[in-house]
């Protein structure tokens, strides 16, 4: 019985630390200049695109969430600056 009880706390903490990468990604997004851009495979896709596709939770919308959240991974651990400075 209580470990059905903490599945359930788990997925609901997974659900709100999704809705709140979500917040994130669509704050960056939201912030940046209009003319933001970013291809994804052979499509190409406005700052406004971007943001209706992450908002509808479609496939280019995690997509776009996974290549953010990368991103700051990537700089939080300062692989970004290890790039610049080769």
């Amino acid at each position: 019985m209580k470990k059905q009880n903490n599945k359930k706390f788990i997925q609901s903490t997974d659900s709100e630390l999704q809705n709140d990468i979500k917040k994130l990604v669509l704050a960056r997004i939201q912030t940046a200049s209009d003319d933001l851009r970013i291809a994804i495979g052979s499509s190409e896709y406005t700052k406004e695109e971007m943001i209706k596709n992450i908002e509808e939770e479609n496939e280019v919308g995690k997509e776009i969430i996974d290549i953010q959240m990368e991103y700051l991974r990537d700089m939080a651990q300062g692989a970004i600056y290890k790039l610049f400075n080769e």
